[in-house]
């Protein structure tokens, strides 16, 4: 059974209860000495933390430990990159988004011509008409 390296209590069957009589948690280490071995510490926060320490797993061997420090960094570089990935999609999606806009105010403009043009069309057509129908033959004789 583990017992507080710097306390009195013990664990209980498979509990670990640190020294202020708290249900130990456990973490993971992923420091050069010991990457990947998992530790039962006080579940208290930081600063009501008591000073209970327990290694849960053996001690790794080099080997071992190379290749857990090794897929440990890797995991780290990848974390990192889809954080800048992750910053990067922001970026783009704000740029989709103005790009959008500025689609909507456009397809606003050409809605507006298009609408022009029909009137002017329109316009041009009935003064065809009148035209025809005072039976005149030139656009000098309207005015």
């Amino acid at each position: 059974m583990a017992r507080s390296s710097t306390g009195s209590m013990g664990s209980i069957g498979s509990i670990n209860i640190c020294d202020c009589g708290k249900r130990a948690a456990m973490y993971t280490s992923w420091s050069l000495k010991n990457p990947g071995r998992r530790f039962f510490t006080c579940s208290e926060k930081a600063d009501l933390r008591c000073e209970y320490f327990q290694w849960f797993d053996q001690e790794v061997d080099g080997r071992n430990g190379d290749v857990i420090t090794h897929l440990n960094n890797r995991r780290i570089f990848l974390e990192e990159k889809i954080k800048l990935l992750e910053e990067r999609i922001v970026i783009l999606e704000a740029k989709i988004a103005k790009k959008k806009a500025k689609n909507r105010a456009m397809e606003k403009t050409v809605m507006i011509s298009k609408i022009m043009i029909c009137v002017f069309v329109a316009l041009f057509a009935m003064l065809l008409m009148v035209c025809k129908s005072k039976g005149s033959s030139g656009w000098l004789e309207l005015m």
